[in-house]
Formats: structure tokens, sequence, C-alpha cells
């Protein structure tokens, strides 16, 4: 018996080996195919999820080769999704990609379309909601439809929190809201509590008219103070112009107002899948690898468009990816060597890319990922919090050769926990070792292009980092044009509480604004090298370098070394210290300073004030070899910084820096704008 098992399962084996041998390495996909068919050009499959299982079966007997699925022309609607497991998991040398047919558009839908509109009201029409889906977006021919909402453009400012529910209810002021009427089932409440670092939607429980009270449904954020901005939303009595909507989950009915009549030529999208495409191995021991994504287009999700977990060796590349309710692509636990490269990531509610290890004090296991060339924009749309990259707790990555314009804040961040913080959370951290669990570590952003961020929120960067590991690279990014007129503490790059060990080189800022604390840099943290790097302060700046030591976290050893400061606002600083120590800055030299109508001073509590004070303070230990000259750019106007050959930074060993190469590469997909 034993003898025939052994037999049976060879024979099984050699089977499965031969079927797996025989299978063809190419399937098809169209929306006009069959899913009964072989699934090869001339008889395609109808749906992914066929050409999905048949992968499966093929990696079920042993895969021998890597399978490539040719998605053909047409909208695929996906209600549900695609989530691929280790059942779909291709081997280390045995890749399964799934690409769009040259010259065709294939888009991936996490939605379904609605049908059968009615006349509401006046230019209203309602449709109801299939059963057994939970819509959060709507979306008409592509373009996101705003919730119903007041005002309709920008915020209104609460008057004060409710005593004692500082986090749960405010008083509105007189004449903002006339709430008589209102069904608020539905309603939430956007806001910018505190310091409008970290927006929040929070659901309205009630509203009391008399009192000017609105009671949230959650406490979580911060504290509300007198000023915040906000807005109320998803209320159909506030559905009062084209591109708005209201989805009315209770009654499973949705109302629009459309951009374009008649209705029934319209293509109305609901979102109901709570990712387009989800790779997840189900444990922390398992790893799916090496699927691939080539061509496609991916648009709307409940949640994020791509989310990747459990991953390894896995690529997003030339696609057109949009319109999620949170993040384009999220890389999150476990997973390693994900690249994403030469896609246009746009009109997320979130961010464009998110890179989310594990929290502190557990495993390092996000790593080693390639964010490129893509062009990633308008971003945030639905969380003021929006940025272009995030990093938390992932190390080792390239954000490079990115284009990335129009959020509300931060182009890019890396994030951990500052050491104060961090030491109450995590058993075992000593100052000794706390670099230990900050993971976001060794990262290198470098060559990109960033321009119009910051654009709706208080004390941010271009650039940010907050608490995250050590030895991060910030090299030759171009930023410009950033920042707000409504707030202050606006800078080009935002190293932050508890950033060490940061080198910055070859950058070029200029174009930062605010109405007040505007600074091409901001450097808190431990032994941050700034160097080779060209700051203009622009007109409304205060200073090009602002440094403070607050919440008791280290801010010393700084080093600004051959960089080229250029005024363009005559009153502003150099230095701005908010605070003075000794060892603040530990070298200051080799730079090129230049400020045709005004002087060159400090400001704050240094102890010196002027140019000639600082070169002598601490016993001449700053600045010795720096020159006060023009530095004879190319044409300073046209933002043109190339140094001309008898620029006098040159001999202060200043390099000159490359622009040409940054932003996207000459290989951008042709089919994708570049701006």
């Amino acid at each position: 018996m034993i003898r025939t098992a052994v037999m049976v399962g060879a024979v099984g084996l050699l089977v499965s080996a031969t079927a797996a041998a025989n299978a063809p390495d190419t399937y098809h996909v169209s929306p006009d195919g069959d899913d009964s068919g072989p699934g090869n050009a001339d008889r395609p499959y109808g749906t992914l999820q066929r050409a999905q299982a048949r992968l499966a079966q093929i990696l079920g007997w042993g895969m021998p080769a890597g399978i490539t699925v040719h998605i053909h022309e047409g909208v695929y609607y996906l209600p549900e999704g695609l989530s691929f497991s280790m059942t779909d998991s291709g081997g280390y040398t045995h890749p399964l990609t799934y690409t769009a047919c040259p010259g065709e558009t294939a888009t991936l839908v996490g939605g379904m379309r609605l049908t059968g509109w009615q006349p509401h009201e006046g230019a209203i029409y309602v449709c109801d909601i299939p059963e057994g889906v939970q819509p959060r977006q709507v979306f008409e021919n592509g373009e996101r439809m705003a919730l119903a909402r007041t005002p309709n453009e920008d915020y209104l400012s609460l008057e004060k929190p409710v005593d004692g529910q500082l986090r749960r209810a405010f008083v509105y002021r007189e004449g903002d809201l006339d709430p008589g009427g209102w069904d608020i089932a539905n309603a939430s409440v956007f806001i910018w509590p505190g310091h409008d670092w970290f927006s929040h939607t929070k659901s309205i429980t009630a509203i009391d008219a008399i009192a000017r009270t609105i009671t949230l449904g959650t406490e979580d954020g911060y504290d509300m103070k007198p000023g915040n901005r906000y807005f109320v939303q998803n209320i159909l009595a506030l559905l009062d112009e084209p591109g708005e909507c209201c989805i009315d989950v209770a009654a499973r009915k949705v109302y629009v107002w459309p951009r374009k009549t008649p209705i029934a030529e319209q293509v109305i999208v609901i979102s109901t899948a709570e990712n387009i495409v989800r790779i997840e191995s189900g444990a922390p021991e398992k790893t799916v690898k090496n699927i691939h994504f080539r061509g496609l287009d991916f648009s709307m999700a409940n949640g994020d468009a791509i989310k990747l977990s459990g991953v390894a060796d896995c690529s997003i590349e030339g696609c057109l990816i949009e319109n999620a309710q949170a993040c384009g692509v999220r890389v999150a636990g476990a997973a390693q060597d994900v690249r994403i490269k030469g896609n246009l990531i746009q009109y997320h509610g979130h961010h464009g890319v998110s890179l989310e290890g594990l929290p502190p004090g557990q495993a390092d296991v996000n790593k080693q990922h390639v964010i490129e060339n893509n062009h990633i924009r308008y971003c945030g749309r639905l969380v003021g919090h929006g940025y272009g990259v995030a990093i938390s707790q992932s190390g080792h990555n390239q954000v490079v050769h990115n284009h990335i314009h129009h959020m509300p804040r931060y182009a890019t961040t890396i994030k951990g926990i500052r050491y104060q913080v961090l030491r109450t959370r995590v058993d075992g951290v000593t100052w000794d070792n706390r670099h230990d669990f900050l993971h976001s570590r060794n990262n290198c952003i470098a060559y990109n292009h960033i321009h119009h961020v910051n654009q709706d929120s208080q004390d941010t960067g271009a650039m940010e980092s907050w608490g995250p590991g050590r030895d991060n690279l910030y090299d030759h990014n171009i930023i410009h044009d950033v920042g707000n007129d409504v707030f202050n503490l606006q800078m080009g790059m935002y190293l932050d509480d508890a950033t060490d060990y940061f080198t910055v080189t070859n950058n070029i800022i200029w174009g930062v604004s605010g109405t007040s604390g505007v600074f091409c840099v901001y450097a808190k943290g431990i032994g941050n090298v700034f160097r080779n790097n060209l700051f203009v302060v622009s007109k409304g700046m205060d200073a090009a370098i602002s440094s403070f030591f607050m919440a008791d976290e280290r801010a010393d050893h700084h080093e600004y070394v051959r960089n080229i400061v250029y005024f363009e606002e005559p009153g502003a600083a150099i230095y701005n210290f908010s605070n003075w120590s000794d060892d603040r800055v530990a070298a200051s030299d080799y730079n090129l300073f230049w400020n045709l109508e005004g002087t060159l001073h400090m400001t704050g509590k240094c102890p010196a004030k002027t140019l000639d004070e600082w070169r002598a303070l601490l016993d001449g230990k700053y600045d010795q070899r720096s020159v006060v000259a023009d530095p004879l750019f190319v044409d300073a106007a046209a933002h043109d910084y190339r140094l001309k050959p008898e620029s006098p930074a040159l001999p202060l060993g200043f390099e000159p820096i490359n622009t040409s190469d940054v932003g996207l590469r000459q290989d951008f997909p042709e089919r994708f704008p570049r701006e």
C-alpha cells in the first residue's frame, strides 16, 4: 500500500508538472470575451477574475515560467476589487504580469455604474443604491462629485468649542448656518482642529439651532479652538450646484446635480471596492512575490486604489492611478522591494504613495522600495494632511525623479516618533538605543521637482520629517512656490522634532510664502549637515535658515558648509535662532552670502546680530572663509540659478548643481502629462 501511494503521488506530480509545462504563458482578457473560452488572443476571457483563477490553477500545478495576462481596451468594473493572496504568488524567478495591450487603454474601476436615474427636485436626480454595497464617493464622467456642503468653497470658522467637550462639540457663529429642516442622518463635518496640522471628518450626531452647537460623533484628534476652520457636508438640503451629490446610505439613495445632461448619457459611478487591487499574504511569515502591473488605469476606491502587504518584488509601472478615497498606493506592514515607477498618481483623498512599516518595538519589515519617475499631483482632496509620498517606519527607500505638486500639506515626509514620546510608549527605549526602534532610516529623497505644496496647512514644509530614523538623504531636489498666505511657519525643508543625522546636499529652494516664520530651512535635531545648497530668500521671507530647541528634543551640532544664500528680501536674516546654545552650530564656513539692498544679519536669540559679530562669536568659529559677493547667476530673475564661470562661489568649493536631471526622466510615459 505504501509503495502504491508513493507511485500515485509520483504520477500526480508528473501530471501536474506536465500540465504546467503545457499551459500557455500568455492569456488575454477583453470586455467582449467569454470566460468559457481558452483565454487566448482569438478567444479571450471576459473577466479578470477568470484570468486570475486560471493563473492560480497553473501555480497550483507548479509554475514552470512567467505568465503574462494581456488586458484589452475597455472598462472593467470591479465592485469588490481584485484580491491576490499566496495562491496567486509568483516565484522568485517566475513573474506574473498583468499588462494593458500596447496602444490600448484598459481601465479597472473599483465601483459600479448607476443607471435608472429619476428626477427628484429641480436639477437634482436620484438613484437607488444596489444592495450589498456602501458607496463613499460619486464620480461623473471620471470626475469626483463633491458631497453637498456649506460653504460651497473655502471654510467657515467656529466661534468656540463647547466647554468640557473640546474635541466633541462647538458653537458656530451667528448667521453662518441655518440648519432648520436639515436631515443630518448622513451628515459630517470636515474640520481642522487645534493648530491646523491635521484635518478630521467626523459624523454629526446633533445640531442645536438655539444654542448654535454642533455635536460630533467622536473625540479623536486635537482640541478645537476659536477660529478653527470647518465645513458641513452630505446634507441633501445643501445640494445647490452642479457637481455636487449626497449619499444617503440608510435610505439607499444617491442624489446628484450633474454637471452635464441628459443624465442618461453621463457615466455616473459610485465607489464600492475597498481596494481596486489588494495583495496580501495573510500571515507575517508568508510573502506574495513577483506580481506586476503594467500600463493599466486604476480609478475609484473606498480605500486605497492599490494596497500591498506581505509582499516582495512586486511592481506598478506606467499606470494611471486616481480617485481613491485614501491613498493611490499603500505599501503596509511586511513588504520589501516594491517598485512604483513611471505612473501618473492623482486626485486621491489622502496620500499619493504611502510606505508604512510596523510601529516602534516591532520588527523592521518594510524597506527597500523604489518610488521613481512618477507624476504625483492633486492629492489630499478629502484629507487636509495629504502628502505626495509618506514614509513611516520604512527604510532604505529611494524616492527619486518624481514631479510632486498641489498638495495641502507636504510633498514628502519621513516619520517615526520623537524620543520623548517614544520612551513613554515602548519598553526598553534608552537615549543610546533610540534609533534602533526607528526604522525610517537610510532613505534617499533625490532629484524631485516640488512646487505648490503646503497650500492649506500651518507649521509645515515641502519636504518634512518628524522623529524619523537616522542617516536620511535629501539631494538634488528643486523646491519652489510653496506655502500659502493664510498661515505662518512655512518652510521649504522642515527637519522637525528629533530629526537626527540628515544630509542635505545640492538642493535649490525659492519662493516660500507665508504670513510669518517663513524660511528656506527649519532645522531641529542633532548632527544635520547642509552642504552645497542654494537658498533663495524670496520676498516676504524671514530668514534662510531657522533653528529651535523645543519639547526637550535636542537641536545641536548642525553644519552649514559651501552653501549659497541669496537675498531677494533685503530685510531677511541669514540665520534665525529661536533660542541659542553654543553647540547649536558645529560648523558654518565656505558659504557665499549676497544681499544687494540690505544687511547681512542674524535674528532671534543668537548673541551675534551682524555678520561681523557672527564671525567673531566663539573665538572666530564661524564663516571665516565665507565671502560676501554676487554669486553671478545666469538669470536670477528667471530662476536660472546656474553659475557663470567667474562666479566667486566656485573657488569656495561650491559644485554647480545640475538641474537638468531633476524631475521626471525622459522615458516618462508619453500618454501622461508632465506638468
